[in-house]
């Protein structure tokens, strides 16, 4: 499926999670079927790419671990190479990135290839996520367009990292 899902997984959350200044979540957002922290973004909009199902886990996503990502979705029209997804990055409210990817040079991280035909896709795809992590919330938004500016499809997403150390405090205590 084009997945900029999540561009695999929104740039493997490795390069972690972001806001665009002009969108915020809560903001013409509705959730993605399935079990993930995915938001889909400009949902008034329309959008090429219908998300039928995400799910990730562990959800939510944990520093050290890797990060399944099983989803599906219907694309209504092809996709061809000039298309694009520009992604952005912040950490609570500290901007870590913005980027614009070329879509067709990223569909190899993910077993694709351009063009993407109109088709039902499924993808699965395990990202590690370091446990360099810092902790902290991430947010990301990540907007695909087709080269000629028809929006393929927004997520955004939050994880939120706790401090290193208190995962196994919390069950120490919850054992005793």
């Amino acid at each position: 499926m084009l997945f900029p899902v999540p561009l695999v997984f929104l740039l493997s959350l490795a390069n972690c999670l972001s806001l665009s200044p002009f969108a915020f979540p809560g903001q013409d957002t509705k959730p993605v079927p399935g079990d993930s922290p995915l938001l889909l973004c400009d949902s008034s909009s329309s959008q090429l790419l219908k998300l039928t199902h995400v799910d990730v886990l562990p959800n939510p996503p944990e520093r050290g671990t890797n990060l399944t990502i099983v989803a599906r979705g219907d694309l209504s029209k092809q996709v061809d190479e000039g298309a694009y997804v520009e992604v952005d990055v912040t950490y609570g409210y500290i901007k870590l990135l913005h980027q614009t990817y070329d879509l067709c040079e990223e569909l190899p991280n993910v077993d694709m290839e351009c063009p993407l035909k109109k088709d039902s896709y499924d993808l699965t795809k395990i990202v590690e996520i370091p446990n360099e992590v810092p902790p902290g919330t991430y947010t990301v938004i990540a907007r695909a367009f087709t080269a000629d500016d028809e929006l393929i499809t927004c997520l955004t997403g939050s994880v939120a990292f706790p401090p290193y150390g208190s995962k196994n405090l919390l069950k120490f205590l919850l054992q005793n």
